[in-house]
């Protein structure tokens, strides 16, 4: 499935626009150095799909030059699609979103964290923390202002370009979790995954959560 997926994805992509690179999953490695590179993952979230779970998604992110510039996920079961480009705001399901300023620290409002938090992770959060499968998803949701933040375990380019994009125009950012600098996605077009874990939300929930999260050693 994700073969296929990305084969329609980079066969449609290389129709339309000839000239762009693409990073893909399984493999779709054309033309990186592009100043336009499509990043895709065809299903984020595997784990999840092969599960039979609902929250898995197709992720199509375009950079420029290294700058997320537009993004879509869609979750298929779920039926719920996330998007954005430079201009307007980040949309779900056709509505404008935001990401949560307030309330973060509420013992009902909850953040997003990897499948390892119990092993590599220390977290003083005193809401909840839930762990969902997909790193798109996590921070699609961070984006939609349902969660509050999330921890995201180092992905790939093609894992959180279209997300990042969503994110921004949401109003969100991300941030590396130890060096508390942004994420330079530059570091990725080649595949290589990011140098540390990120912590992604509003501006507000970053600090927050770069005070309350941290490896554990």
């Amino acid at each position: 499935a994700d073969q296929e997926i990305e084969h329609l994805l980079r066969t449609r992509i290389r129709a339309v626009y000839p000239d762009h690179g693409i990073l893909g999953e399984e493999g779709s490695n054309h033309h990186t150095d592009a100043e336009w590179l499509w990043a895709v993952d065809p299903i984020d979230g595997t784990g999840m799909f092969v599960s039979g779970l609902p929250i898995w998604g197709v992720s199509i992110g375009l950079l420029q030059q290294g700058r997320p510039v537009l993004g879509c996920f869609y979750m298929p079961v779920l039926d719920e699609w996330y998007e954005a480009d430079l201009d307007g705001p980040a949309l779900f399901n056709g509505e404008p979103i935001a990401v949560m300023r307030e309330g973060l620290l509420d013992s009902e409002a909850w953040i997003c964290v990897p499948s390892n938090v119990h092993r590599r992770y220390e977290i003083r959060y005193p809401g909840k923390i839930r762990s969902l499968g997909s790193m798109a998803a996590y921070v699609c949701y961070v984006a939609r202002g349902i969660a509050a933040g999330a921890v995201v375990g180092q992905p790939r380019l093609w894992d959180i370009a279209a997300a990042l994009a969503i994110l921004q125009r949401a109003g969100g950012e991300a941030r590396l979790l130890r060096s508390r600098q942004p994420l330079d996605l530059q570091r990725m077009l080649n595949g290589s995954a990011a140098p540390e874990p990120l912590v992604v939300g509003s501006p507000e929930a970053v600090t927050m959560l770069l005070e309350r999260v941290r490896l554990r050693e």
